[in-house]
């Protein structure tokens, strides 16, 4: 089984495609024989994961995007920064598990 880190570069497999679908509203996560109906925070997290991002840069994509977002809400305070980051290398954990997210291994692609 993988582990997933804060410098790994996640990447959503390759049998497994993100879609939009209108009639739901929701982005749906399409793998052979499966279809996963996504929430937004999961559809945000796994659209970054195209293998050019580390964890820690997709955190920090999301904390900025969701810090954007209540800029005028001030009733509502903003988990800090690890916190974030130890619940998104656990939910990407879970979908390395699953099979969905791969993090592909570059210190074996610079060694050869």
């Amino acid at each position: 089984m993988e582990q997933i880190f804060v410098n790994s570069y996640p990447k959503l497999a390759g049998k497994g495609r993100i879609k939009f679908d209108k009639v739901r509203g929701k982005h749906l996560l399409l793998l052979p024989e499966k279809v996963v109906v996504m929430n937004e925070t999961a559809a945000s997290i796994l659209i970054l994961c195209d293998g050019s991002l580390t964890v820690h840069s997709i955190v920090e994509k999301i904390r900025d995007s969701l810090q954007a977002g209540r800029e005028s809400m001030e009733t509502e305070q903003l988990a800090d920064l690890k916190t974030m980051e130890s619940d998104i290398l656990e939910f990407l954990q879970e979908m390395v598990d699953q099979g969905w997210v791969v993090v592909p291994n570059y210190d074996a692609i610079e060694t050869n």
